[in-house]
This record gives structure tokens, sequence and C-alpha cells, in this order.
């Protein structure tokens, strides 16, 4: 997580640094993004001295901070010249920059809450690779999506290829049905849940088998990195074995009590 992010999670931090002159640039760059926000600036103030403060108000903070920390992004020596080239890839292939800065935000959200990493860290070189990719994911098309399905379905027999074009599918509709953007761990999460509905229960796991292969086979298009292709083909498989795990746990339970009641 950014250092910004984490440092406002708390909303007296925040409300301390729009009391008073901004301490430094990161407090200026929360400021000038809360107040960029409508009427965000007087809803924090009003929070004052409150114990509870409510979702919606929680999640418009993490919203602005994440804005916060790309605009502090955007100015590194290192990872500054990594968001121009991702913002102008999107504006090359038909988008604005601002679709190309909302997806540089996403990516900053991204790696500060949508892994099980410690929060105080902040992982420059997975957001490096996460911003790389961007270039790549924004000459995405229905077409180059078509071609790679088909390429991936025919690596294998034909009496495999079914399962193959359901974990494609399920992936893709789970992760860029809103059009191409980094794949994270829910959208793993969320094309698995989709496969156990789909896909008998002793087949959930050669379908967890082939999702790997796909994510493989899209980090070999350059659409995602080495580290993120690691961290998802761990949630893949996890979750993939996780159904297997639950009837192996319940069977034992089942001979646990048959031996009690003997």
């Amino acid at each position: 997580m950014h250092p910004l992010m984490s440092r406002f999670l708390d909303v007296t931090k925040v409300i301390e640094a729009l009391e008073r002159p901004p301490a430094d640039d990161d407090a200026r760059a929360l400021v000038e993004a809360i107040e960029a926000e409508g009427k965000l600036k007087q809803q924090v103030l009003a929070s004052k001295g409150k114990e509870i403060v409510s979702n919606d108000l929680q999640q418009r903070l993490i919203i602005a901070s994440t804005k916060a920390a790309a605009a502090r992004i955007a100015a590194d020596p290192t990872l500054g010249p990594r968001v121009r080239k991702a913002i102008e890839a999107v504006v090359a292939s038909g988008g604005t920059e601002l679709e190309g800065l909302s997806l540089v935000q996403q990516s900053v959200l991204d790696e500060g809450f949508a892994w099980p990493d410690d929060p105080d860290d902040f992982d420059t070189a997975f957001l490096s690779e996460t911003l790389d990719s961007l270039v790549a994911l924004a000459k995405v098309d229905t077409d180059a999506v078509e071609a790679w399905v088909d390429e991936f379905v025919k690596q294998v027999d034909s009496n495999e290829r079914p399962l193959r074009v359901a974990v494609a599918e399920a992936l893709l509709e789970s992760s860029w049905s809103d059009g191409p953007q980094p794949i994270a761990a829910e959208h793993v999460d969320d094309a698995i849940d989709a496969l156990s509905r789909s896909v008998a229960s002793n087949e959930l796991e050669k379908a967890g088998a082939a999702l790997v292969a796909f994510l493989g086979f899209l980090a070999s298009k350059q659409l995602l990195g080495p580290a993120r292709l690691a961290r998802l083909t761990d949630i893949a498989k996890a979750a993939a074995s996780a159904p297997e795990r639950a009837e192996e746990e319940e069977d034992e339970g089942w001979g646990d009590e048959d031996d009690e009641e003997e």
C-alpha cells in the first residue's frame, strides 16, 4: 500500500490534514483530491468527534486517497514514466486520458487492497509490473481475445477443449466484461465460483489446472507480469482444491461420528 494511503486510513489524520495547512506533498495531494470530490470535505469535517464513521464515507475517502496516491506516483522518477506510457497507450488505442488515469488509479488500489500482504508495505516492483501491463492491455480488442481463446483451446486434444472454453470464458467474463484491466484475485475467485456451478465436482481440479494454464497463456501475451501470475496461480490452485478438501474433512467427520456411536 502506498504510504499516503496507509497514513490516511485513519479518518482523524484526514481531518487534521484538512484543518491545517498541508505539511507535506502527500497531505497536499490528499487535500486536493478531497476538495475535487464535491462535498466530501464538508462531510469529513462533519464527522469530527464521532466514534463511528459511515462505510460510505470511508469508501469515498479510500477512493480519494487512491487518487492522491496515483498523483504522487505520477510524479515519482521511477513510476511516473510508466504511468505516462500507460495513459499514452490507452489514448493511442482510442481511449481518453481520463480512462487511462482511471486504470492507473485502479492499479494503485489493487496493489494496496487486493492481496493478503502487509498493508504497511508498498510493493513498488509489483505496481511497476502492473503499470507496464497496462500498455499491452490497452491494445486488447474483441478480435484479439477471440483469437487468443481459439489459440489456447487448440493447444489440447479435442476432448479437453470444452473445459478450456469454459475456463477462458469464466475468467474473461469476471475480469474483462467492462473492458480489459489487470486480472485480480477477485476475478480468479469469481471464475472458480462460476466453474463450480457449471463443471462436475470431480472435474473442478482439472478446471483449476486449466485456469492456471490460461493465466500462463495470458502472461505470455504480456497481459500480466510474473509476480501477478505467481499470486493468481496460488489463488487458483487453492480455490480449485478447496471443495475437495471440504469433502475430505466432511468424510472424516462422518467417520468420527460413527466411531463415537460404536
